[in-house]
């Protein structure tokens, strides 16, 4: 993926960074303690990455990140098998769906209506977060070894159980994120672009 005319200043990318970082740790190391309730932000993030940093060597940091974390918890528990499975590796086709697609939807308040800009990355979502459902939960079931005998029937209540939840999770930190980007761009970036015109224009 090439970088183009939205890629972000060296310092608000480094804080962008760090809060998809934080955030992170703070929903997927849920293993560890059972004072964390905050639902996991991971394919949100993978997405949110791809919209705002915009290089592929920010997804494969969260892709190695989640991996540590999986691991080190999988540790912790003394239980390998419940998390890391021969499935394991298909997840970085679920976080590559969601990263790409965030790269290709980032919304442009500049240039583009507030609505065009949400149903865009709205619909976008939903497509995204639906195919790396069915990756990360297919492969799963598929090749984890875990459902031998699962019926297509079986899976179908297990996809109607954890479906809605998985899509609503990255709509919940992605709606957020959505809602802080228009507020800066429209009260503070629109206003440097506004006084900028202004001092040009001689008055």
């Amino acid at each position: 993926m090439k970088s183009d005319q939205q890629k972000l200043p060296f310092n608000l990318f480094v804080a962008v960074l760090a809060i998809l970082t934080l955030l992170m740790l703070a929903t997927r190391t849920h293993h560890f303690s059972s004072f964390n309730h905050l639902p996991s932000a991971s394919i949100a993030i993978f997405f949110l990455a791809g919209m705002y940093l915009r290089n592929i060597k920010a997804f494969w940091f969260f892709y190695i990140l989640t991996l540590t974390v999986d691991l080190a918890s999988s540790y912790y528990r003394g239980q390998f098998g419940d998390c890391i499975t021969t499935s394991y590796p298909a997840l970085v086709l679920s976080y590559g769906v969601m990263f790409t697609v965030g790269y290709y939807t980032r919304p442009n308040w500049q240039q583009s209506d507030w609505h065009v800009n949400i149903i865009k990355v709205a619909l976008a979502l939903l497509v995204a977060s639906s195919i790396a459902f069915f990756i990360s939960n297919g492969s799963y079931y598929v090749l984890s070894g875990k459902f031998p005998e699962l019926s297509w029937a079986e899976y179908g209540t297990r996809v109607d159980k954890y479906f809605f939840k998985s899509i609503s999770n990255p709509i919940f930190y992605v709606t957020s994120a959505m809602v802080i980007d228009f507020t800066i761009n429209r009260f503070f970036v629109d206003k440097v672009i506004n006084d900028n015109n202004y001092a040009n224009n001689g008055h």
